[in-house]
């Protein structure tokens, strides 16, 4: 594989309007998540405001994002009380309340109105982690991207970006002396460019001359600038132009319209596109 080292001194952080953008899956699930919902299947907290709680086998539990309620459990709403819980179809309810609520009540809540194809598919990624965590499963959510050398943090693996500049950030390693070797190269090809660096983050300006809209490429990180590049594992990303950027947004403000709509602050909505999506603004 062909190469060259440079060292080049990381820019500032990279500001907050930094565009990641990801195709939302098209799977099988989409239309099985839509399925009559099964009286056995738990609901999930969403969202609340005040100070609700649970009742479970006599015993109280504060509640939290993600807690299950089923048949053996009760949902007590004080006066100023609000919750948003999501079931397995990907719907959405919202109980504001006063009282204490059973299982079944729960389950009869009609569901707020959400049109959008891509706020269920969303909702059911929510669904499908708050399952895992309730059967203490490590949820990998995409967050971090381990490699065989260092720990990738951003941009996600796997995802469509439109931006002037891409910050790449890595879990610092205790005790690092020597310089970390960044390593990029366009997808499918043999020949990568290294970057030596201090830093556990460095930023490239995208000037359709290094890196160009359109394309796909692959980054790693490494400890030393002999390492086998041709055994490394990459994470992905593909820079989009104007046109495709706008059909994505459309389904961006879609999901943020009705995060909005359910009481999500501005910076709440941030971290869920950016997190859970791999939709960051």
């Amino acid at each position: 594989m062909d190469f060259h080292v440079t060292f080049e001194t990381p820019s500032p952080k990279a500001h907050l309007s930094q565009t990641v953008l990801r195709r939302l899956e098209n799977t099988s699930a989409e239309n099985s998540c839509y399925e009559t919902f099964a009286q056995n299947d738990n609901l999930f907290v969403l969202r609340w405001t005040g100070n609700p709680y649970l009742i479970e086998k006599g015993s109280e539990r504060q509640i939290a994002r993600g807690s299950a309620i089923n048949k053996k459990t009760k949902l007590v709403m004080g006066r100023d009380d609000e919750v948003i819980l999501i079931n397995s179809n990907g719907n959405a309810h919202k109980l504001y309340k006063t009282g204490t609520f059973k299982y079944r009540e729960l389950t009869n809540l009609p569901p707020l109105k959400n049109n959008s194809s891509y706020t269920r598919k969303l909702m059911s990624y929510f669904i499908k982690e708050f399952t895992n965590n309730l059967n203490n499963d490590k949820v990998k959510s995409g967050v971090v991207y381990r490699g065989d050398y260092v720990e990738l943090t951003q941009p996600l693996d796997n995802t469509i970006l439109y931006t002037d500049e891409i910050t790449f950030e890595w879990k610092a390693l205790k005790n690092k002396s020597k310089p970390y070797y960044f390593v990029i190269k366009k997808k499918g090809s043999d020949k990568a460019r290294i970057i030596g660096t201090f830093s556990n983050k460095l930023s490239l300006v995208t000037d359709n001359e290094n890196i160009k809209n359109g394309n796909s490429y692959e980054w790693s990180v490494v400890e030393s600038k002999y390492e086998n590049l041709e055994n490394l594992d990459y994470s992905s990303f593909t820079l989009i132009d104007n046109n495709r950027y706008k059909i994505i947004k459309k389904e961006v403000d879609s999901i943020s319209n009705f995060l909005t709509s359910i009481g999500f602050t501005e910076s709440e909505i941030e971290t869920i596109l950016c997190f859970k999506n791999k939709t960051c603004f």
